[in-house]
């Protein structure tokens, strides 16, 4: 009897010990503050340091610029359309436009012939237009005028019956030309391909 109930007060003695024991630890968790989440770190942004250097973009031709008649028309294609006749050149470049004049004596002949050509590259062909109807006022009321197909966005063409020259007008985009020739003198550009070719070439050159 007495060891029972040694047995049982040591029990009880045990229970109240490990109820202190959890209390005190829970006390010890209540007073600690809650350790912070973990962050999740944003990945550093890269800038690369080999990136290349911006290139200004090229600019085109543009209505200050000067292109000269050599440009236009090369010096030795030029002899190749008079069959190395001596000429001079008698040149008007501005910004915008272009006139040349070529004075020769074609080969075999004894009169002096001239070649001209005005180009236009200021992005505004009303000075073309009102050319070619000044001109046209000139001339006969029955003049023919006439067209070739895929010649530029616009062109006209004539024989002058004032001057006896080949007179060519013609127009793309922005970009004009005027030719006066005698084409028994221009073989090459006595021909409707011709023309087109010679235009197209120096349409080209103008860029």
């Amino acid at each position: 009897m007495y060891l029972s109930h040694i047995r049982t007060n040591l029990v009880f003695f045990v229970l109240l010990l490990s109820t202190l024991a959890c209390g005190v630890f829970s006390a010890q968790q209540a007073a600690e503050p809650p350790a912070p989440a973990a962050q999740t770190e944003s990945p550093a942004l890269t800038v690369p340091t080999d990136l290349p250097e911006s290139t200004p973009a090229e600019n085109p031709s543009g209505p200050n610029e000067i292109i000269p008649c050599n440009q236009l028309i090369p010096p030795d294609e030029w002899q190749n359309l008079v069959f190395g006749a001596e000429s001079t050149l008698n040149e008007d470049a501005a910004p915008g436009a272009t006139s040349c004049t070529w004075k020769y004596v074609p080969k075999g002949g004894t009169q002096e012939s001239l070649f001209d050509l005005q180009a236009g590259f200021s992005a505004d062909p009303t000075i073309w237009e009102a050319t070619r109807k000044s001109e046209l006022s000139n001339e006969p009321s029955d003049l023919v005028v006439t067209s070739i197909d895929g010649l530029g966005d616009e062109n006209y063409t004539w024989v002058s019956q004032i001057s006896g020259q080949r007179v060519v007008y013609v127009r793309q985009g922005n970009q004009t030309l005027i030719f006066r020739y005698n084409p028994q003198e221009i073989l090459f550009m006595g021909t409707e391909s011709g023309i087109m070719d010679m235009a197209q070439r120096i349409f080209e050159r103008m860029k």
